[in-house]
C-alpha cells in the first residue's frame, strides 16, 4: 500500500492538528487551574509555553522536512503527538504533585512546560512536514504554506469554541484529552499499519487502551465526600462535604463550594447560631444584619451568587432579591446542593452587562463577584460605578465583599477599589471580618448618602491611598494590582490541600 498522495488527506491532518493544539492548550490550562487558579499569570504562562512549544516544533519540523527521505516521518510525529496528548491527564497529576507545592510562579512555569511542551512541540512539527509533502512546485510553496496554516488555524478556531463551550463543560478533562489524542493518531496509525510498521501502531494502541482503563478507575480513600465536580466557564467547581466530629465520631458534615480550589461558600447545618457558631461566612451575617433594618418592600440586588448564602438568608427573612450570576452551573449548584429557594430571581448574565440593561432601582446592591481569587477588572471601574448609580436609590447602599488584604503590596487592589469609590463621589467605609488577614474578608459599605457610624469600620487614616489607582475602563489593571494577594491566597489553598491526607485524596480533575 502506497502512502497517500491526495492533498485533501493532508489538509484533513492539518485541520485535526490545528484543533488538537487549541484543545491541548485549553485542557492544559484547566489542568493547572485546581492547583494554580486561572489568573492572568497562569494564562500568560500557558500562552507563552504553547507558543514556545509550537515555535520549536516549527523549527525542528522544518529541519526534519529537509532531511527526511520519505513521508513516513509525518506519521511518526503525529503518533508521538497523539501519545503525549493521551498521557496528559496522568503526567499532569504527577507533575503537579511533585512540583506544585514549591514557589508559586516557578511552579506554574515548570508545570506548564512539563505538561504542554511534549504534545505541542510534536504538533508544531506537523505543518512543515505537510507543506513539504504537498508542495510539488517551488513557485507554489508560499501558496501551499498559506493554505496549510489557514486550514490548521480553522481547526483551532472550531476546537476552541467546541472545547470551551461544550466538550470540557460536559465531559471534563480526561476523556476529551484521550479522544483528542485518538483523533490525532488514528489516521497515521492506519497508514503505518498498512506500511507494516507494527511496533509504532501497537504502542499507540496499547497507550490508548491503558489510558481508557485507568481513566475509568476511580477511588476515593478520603473521609471528605466529593459531592459534585465540573469544569466550565469559571473553571473547576467542586462541592465537598467535610466531616464534623464529636470526639472521634462523625456527627454530620459541613458543605463547601470551591472554584479552582478557592473556597466560595460554607454551609454548616450543624452550627448552633444561638451559641455564636456560624452556619455561613461572617460577611453574610454582616450584610444580613443591615438588611434586617430595612422595610420589607426594599429592593435588593446580588451580583455574584456563589453557593447562594446571601440570597438564602435574605429570602428567609421574607425579602425579595434579584440575583445576577455569570455561570449557570453556579445557580444550579446553589439550588441543588446549598438549598437556595426558588424565590430568588436569578438571571444568568455578566454583572456589568446586567447593570447596563437594568431599569429597576435598588435599595441595596451587593457585589460578591470574585472568581476564585480574582476580582473582575471591568466591574470596579469609575465607569461601572457611574452605571451602578443609575440603579441605586438615593439612600441606597452598596456592599462589596472582597479578600482581606488592605496593607502593603497585597492590599493595593483593595485600596484602589476604595479610592475609585471615593473618586466616584461615594461615601465609603470598610469593615474587616477578622484580625488575621489570611482569614479575613473586607466588606465595603458605599453610599451617595452619609453612612451610619459603625465603631467596627477601619479608620480612614489607616487606609493609605497614596499608591492606589483610580480604576478606569481605559486602564484595566485590577487583577495586576491584586496579583500579590491572589498568589498568597493560592499558596494558602495549595498548602491547605497538600497538608491534609483527606484533601490530597480528592482528585484534581475528572
Amino acid at each position: 500500500m502506497t502512502i497517500p498522495s491526495n492533498k485533501k488527506f493532508y489538509y484533513l491532518l492539518s485541520f485535526i492538528e490545528g484543533g488538537a493544539v487549541m484543545a491541548t492548550e485549553l485542557i492544559g490550562a484547566k489542568m493547572l487551574a485546581p492547583y494554580f487558579g486561572s489568573s492572568l499569570y497562569v494564562w500568560a504562562t500557558v500562552l507563552a509555553i504553547t507558543l514556545g512549544g509550537l515555535a520549536c516544533g516549527y523549527f525542528f519540523g522544518g529541519i526534519l522536512s529537509y532531511k527526511s527521505k520519505n513521508n513516513l516521518s509525518l506519521f511518526y510525529v503525529l503518533i508521538a503527538a497523539a501519545i503525549f496528548t493521551i498521557l496528559m491527564p496522568f503526567t499532569s497529576k504527577m507533575v503537579l504533585w511533585l512540583i506544585g507545592s514549591h514557589s508559586l510562579i516557578p511552579s506554574v512555569v515548570v508545570s506548564a512546560t512539563c505538561i504542554l511542551i511534549p504534545p505541542v512541540f510534536m504538533m508544531g512539527m506537523v505543518s512543515p512536514l505537510i507543506i513539504k509533502i504537498t508542495t510539488s512546485d517551488i513557485e507554489q510553496s508560499g501558496k501551499t504554506a498559506g493554505v496549510i496554516y489557514a486550514i490548521s488555524t480553522l481547526g483551532g478556531i472550531i476546537a476552541t469554541f467546541a472545547f470551551g463551550f461544550l466538550i470540557i463543560p460536559t465531559f471534563g478533562l480526561t476523556k476529551p484529552c484521550i479522544f483528542t489524542g485518538i483523533a490525532l493518531g488514528l489516521l497515521p496509525a492506519i497508514i503505518l499499519l498498512q506500511q507494516q510498521k507494527i511496533k509504532s501502531t501497537l504502542f499507540f494502541l496499547l497507550i490508548t487502551v491503558w489510558a481508557f482503563s485507568i481513566s475509568g478507575f476511580k477511588t476515593n480513600n478520603s473521609r471528605i465526600n466529593l459531592v459534585y465536580e465540573t469544569e466550565g466557564l469559571l473553571g473547576q467547581l467542586m462541592v465537598l462535604d467535610y466531616p464534623r466530629y464529636k470526639d472521634t465520631t462523625i456527627i454530620g458534615r459541613s458543605r463547601w463550594l470551591y472554584v479552582n480550589r478557592i473556597s466560595q461558600t460554607m454551609y454548616d447545618s450543624l452550627a448552633d447560631e444561638n451559641n455564636k457558631e456560624e452556619k455561613y461566612f461572617t460577611y453574610v451575617y454582616k450584610i444580613a444584619n443591615y438588611v434586617d433594618s430595612l422595610p420589607k418592600d426594599s429592593k435588593i440586588l446580588l451580583l455574584g451568587l456563589g453557593g447562594g448564602s446571601i440570597a438564602k438568608v435574605i429570602t428567609e427573612k421574607s425579602f425579595d432579591i434579584d440575583v445576577c450570576e455569570l455561570d449557570e452551573r453556579i445557580a444550579a449548584v446553589a439550588k441543588k446542593y446549598f438549598y437556595l429557594s426558588n424565590k430568588a430571581n436569578i438571571t444568568i448574565d455578566d454583572a456589568r452587562h446586567f447593570i447596563k440593561g437594568c431599569s429597576k432601582k435598588y435599595d441595596v446592591v451587593i457585589f460578591d463577584t470574585f472568581k476564585g481569587e480574582d476580582p473582575p477588572n471591568h466591574v470596579f471601574t469609575m465607569e461601572s460605578l457611574e452605571e451602578t448609580k443609575s440603579i441605586l436609590n438615593s439612600n441606597g447602599i452598596i456592599f462589596v465583599n472582597s479578600m482581606g488584604y488592605l496593607k502593603g503590596e497585597k492590599g493595593k487592589a483593595m485600596r484602589s477599589i476604595y479610592k475609585t469609590f471615593k473618586a466616584s463621589g461615594f461615601n465609603v467605609e470598610i469593615l474587616a471580618t477578622e484580625k488575621n488577614e489570611d482569614q479575613n474578608n473586607l466588606l465595603f459599605h458605599a453610599s451617595l448618602s452619609k453612612l451610619k457610624n459603625n465603631i467596627n469600620f477601619i479608620p480612614p487614616n489607616e487606609i493609605d491611598t497614596n499608591d492606589a489607582v483610580v480604576l478606569t475602563d481605559d486602564f484595566p489593571i485590577l487583577d495586576i494590582l491584586n496579583a500579590k494577594a491572589a498568589m498568597r491566597w493560592r499558596v494558602l489553598a495549595i498548602n491547605n490541600f497538600n497538608g491534609d491526607y483527606d484533601q490530597r485524596m480528592i482528585p484534581l480533575f475528572k
